[in-house]
């Protein structure tokens, strides 16, 4: 068994017992039977039902779930789990038969505009069951701006699946869709770059969620536009039998051997379901079975390889004296665990208070990886205490302040300070938000949200800047100017101030407010840590977008200031960089810690992971109103300027937008043809028709990957086809008829108003010669001392001269010739071994030992 989540662009392994995520790009292979694969996610031999269901729900609570006003548990990614299955053929012994489900909870489609993050309250039924009642959309609006955010991602790969769905029916009308022949196109997303293969020669059954309620029409449409696209698979499952080996026959021979033997002292009253026995051979069995799921895998210890991998992992956090929460859960111990906002990633580590004295920062007890904690940051004195007029005696942990900064509950806790930890209280250690955990005495009641925690921490930081952060108040004074230029570009459109009422429009400048508070603080430790890495040219900036309601959108903008090519990129994607890019540092510094080698994987380098993102680059805007008489798009005005959607608001680029009248949706373009209308009430009533054609984006600022629009007609959301070329001019050739039936007054009001068309792309990406990685001399040096380009003095490119470097690189080499002598020697005892075996013996026996020992020797 498999399970991971796609959230996004990211693939998270529901399975991990470590939260491993990873770019959905990386290591997607197809396997031997031609079927996609994540190889680096888990698997998992099933004995039976039970342990499939056990290990489905263990790996369920990981999900990334949020509740909006239609679900309290909405899935925010699409879900896949896979079962393998394989058995032996009953007409050929020799040969087995493998088959594999996928099970796919696809995220639903929804109108992204609509949704909001909602708050629940829980309710006890007469009958003893939980109710979750609507409350109503949570206070804090970056919450359902990000979940918006989501789901315009979420229905784009639901939309190149539905393309894919067309291209197939297409193939199947024209007869041209065979068995091993590729669609092409649709792969700029996961959901379909990891399904479509798969289900070319699989069958194929789409299960559909919808609620009758009229209210509800708009989502049951979609998902039933869905499901009619999807209908169109039709395909029979490929066949996949192979060969079993040797040691499968005999092992599957032994265990039908085994089953026969029990069921047989079983019927004859004999001890089969107990007794020693029956229990030594129920023991034997499962030794069996367990030999035979390691064949399955490959022979080659699959589980006991990813066990070792596991183990070398907590080896190596155990240096650090940290303390891996799947090994360590069962501690009688006090100890602070990991919280996060993202509730996959709370609960990895732990930091065990075991000494008296437990001291944190480098060169101390436990040594936490943020870049911010120091030498003596802080400590913990477990120890007990004398029972006083006031209080018993009682075992317990006081936070002791030192040289970093500390945050408990919400206060600063002052150098020298003392505090006594309760069970449940927080910490923020250098940004790292922890919890205390007392096992002995942990409230009954549910421990505090990793979300309560933040807003606790974020107003004690609010506090704290004031006393010692000129610059962070400097770059909040410049936001402030900039959300004043921005409004008074605002006030210039008519529909800016309108839109909110004051209160609400203040609720919403707050939460901006909190975001660029939050963020601030992020881009200037990610700059640090690029900076690391030997990827200095990235820089980050924290800027605002114009909308249409009045209130900003904040948006982080990733400047390469080698290529000066900038993209702007949502919150919630940068977050989810930052998260990755930190995971691989630690995954870098224990390797150079322990001196082992270690490479960032190409889709996870700083530069990979920030800037192949697809991105809102700018926004078209043009006036409609001459299709209300009929005409057809000047040539002066095919080409438009996209703008900017951040400051400066500058052009950046051109698109070439054409509306042509048609006499029917079936006609073809006919350059003569030309409504006669002087006056729009003539077309009251009467329907209306065009033809919009988009040829072609040019002089965009970046070599696109790929590049799709978006853009709204009466009412309704298109998107194009997404173009996958290498170019700052893509073709976009996209066509579409727009009919309107009978032509309403409110559509002629609608065709007076501006339309624009938003260019969204993702940016071809170059990486360096120079490799994120231990053999990186800049990336070891800055990473030993702590200051980004390693000092000075060095550079990755030649190779550099930094000695211990040199010297890995040496060991690296004599350890693989060192193992290829070793496999020589091998080879030639095998040899003498089968010589032996053979009946050679005497002198003759004697000479062939001696030159195949010597050859080996030699070697």
């Amino acid at each position: 068994m498999k399970y991971f989540q796609n959230v996004v662009d990211i693939v998270r392994d529901l399975m991990s017992a470590t939260a491993e995520e990873r770019s959905y790009k990386a290591d997607m292979r197809k396997d031997a039977d031609g079927f996609m694969d994540i190889t680096w996610c888990s698997a998992a031999p099933l004995k039976d039902w039970n342990s499939l269901r056990e290990q489905f729900q263990k790996s369920n609570a990981k999900k990334a779930i949020s509740p909006t006003q239609f679900n309290h548990q909405s899935t925010r990614g699409h879900c896949i789990m896979t079962l393998e299955i394989e058995m032996p053929m009953e007409s050929n012994p020799m040969m087995k038969q493998r088959g594999r489900v996928y099970v796919c909870d696809l995220a639903g489609t929804e109108p992204a505009g609509d949704i909001y993050c909602a708050e629940y309250t829980k309710k006890t039924m007469p009958d003893g069951t939980i109710e979750n009642v609507l409350k109503g959309p949570h206070k804090d609006q970056r919450k359902t701006q990000e979940l918006q955010n989501q789901g315009k991602k979420i229905n784009l790969s639901l939309s190149e699946m539905a393309q894919f769905f067309m291209k197939m029916a297409e193939a199947v009308k024209k007869k041209t869709l065979k068995p091993g022949v590729a669609i092409p196109g649709c792969n700029s997303y996961f959901l379909c770059k990891y399904l479509k293969d798969t289900m070319l020669q699989a069958r194929t059954y789409l299960f559909c969620a919808i609620r009758p309620e009229v209210k509800f029409h708009p989502y049951t449409f979609a998902t039933l536009g869905f499901a009619t696209n999807a209908s169109v698979i039709k395909l029979n499952p490929k066949k996949a039998t192979v060969a079993a080996s040797a040691a499968e026959r005999k092992l599957m021979q032994e265990l039908e051997e085994m089953k026969a033997l029990i069921k047989q002292l079983k019927e004859s009253g004999g001890n089969g379901g107990g007794g020693n026995g029956g229990a030594d051979l129920a023991a034997l069995m499962a030794a069996k079975q367990s030999e035979l799921a390691n064949q399955l895998e490959g022979g080659d210890g699959a589980k006991a390889k990813q066990d070792e991998a596991l183990k070398q992992q907590q080896d190596d956090y155990q240096k650090l004296g940290i303390s891996l929460t799947h090994f360590a859960k069962d501690t009688p111990q006090p100890y602070f665990i990991n919280l996060d906002e993202d509730p996959f990633r709370s609960n990895r580590f732990m930091y065990l208070l075991e000494k008296e004295v437990t001291v944190f920062g480098p060169g101390g007890d436990i040594k936490p990886m943020a870049l911010s904690i120091v030498k003596n940051h802080c400590s913990v004195e477990n120890k007990f205490h004398e029972a006083t007029s006031i209080t018993p005696a009682f075992q317990g942990c006081t936070l002791v302040g030192g040289a970093g900064e500390i945050v408990h509950n919400g206060k600063k806790v002052e150098k020298g300070a003392r505090v006594a930890l309760k069970p449940f209280d927080r910490v923020v250690m250098g940004g790292e938000l922890l919890l205390y955990r007392k096992p002995d005495e942990d409230p009954a009641t549910e421990p505090p949200t990793a979300s309560s925690a933040i807003e606790e921490y974020q107003a004690c930081l609010a506090e704290m800047s004031g006393e010692k952060d000129r610059l962070f108040q400097q770059q909040m004074a410049e936001f402030e100017e900039q959300k004043k230029k921005w409004f008074e570009g605002a006030n210039e459109q008519k529909e800016s101030d309108d839109q909110l009422k004051a209160q609400e429009k203040e609720r919403a400048m707050a939460a901006v407010d909190r975001e660029i508070l939050e963020l601030l603080p992020k881009t200037k430790e990610l700059k640090q840590i690029v900076g690391l890495l030997d990827r200095d040219m990235l820089s980050f900036d924290v800027t605002l977008q114009r909308t249409e309601v009045g209130v900003p959108l904040v948006k982080v903008k990733v400047i390469n200031n080698k290529t000066m090519e900038n993209i702007a990129i949502d919150p919630f994607e940068f977050m989810k960089a930052f998260s990755l890019i930190k995971d691989e540092m630690s995954h870098l510094s224990m390797a150079i810690e322990n001196e082992r080698d270690y490479e960032f994987p190409e889709h996870h380098d700083p530069l990979m992971v920030l800037f192949d993102n697809t991105f809102h680059l700018g926004t078209t805007t043009y006036f409609p109103e001459y299709m209300i008489y009929g005409l057809t798009t000047e040539d002066e005005d095919i080409a438009q300027d996209i703008k900017n959607i951040t400051a400066p608001y500058n052009n950046v680029g051109k698109l070439e937008v054409i509306w042509t009248p048609l006499e029917t949706p079936d006609s073809e373009v006919d350059p003569d043809y030309q409504p006669e209308i002087e006056d729009p009430s003539e077309l009251l009533g009467k329907p209306w028709t065009y033809k919009l054609e988009i040829k072609s984006a040019s002089a965009l600022p970046i070599i696109t990957d790929l590049c799709y629009l978006q853009y709204n007609f009466n009412g309704e959301l298109f998107t194009t086809d997404t173009v996958e070329s290498n170019s700052s001019n893509p073709e976009m050739n996209w066509e579409k008829v727009h009919h309107v039936e009978h032509v309403t007054q409110e559509f002629l009001d609608y065709l007076l108003l501006p339309m624009e068309v938003d260019v969204f792309c993702s940016p071809a990406v170059h990486l360096p010669k120079s490799k994120v990685s231990t053999d990186n001399p800049i990336v070891v040096k800055s990473m030993q001392t702590g200051i980004p380009g390693g000092g000075g003095g060095i550079s990755s490119d030649k190779g550099g001269d930094d000695e211990i470097v040199q010297l890995r690189k040496q060991v690296k080499e004599l350890k693989v010739e060192n193992q290829e002598l070793k496999d020589k020697l091998s080879a030639a005892e095998a040899k003498i071994n089968a010589y032996e075996s053979g009946g050679g013996s005497g002198l003759a026996a004697g000479l062939e030992k001696a030159k195949i020992m010597d050859s080996a020797l030699n070697a």
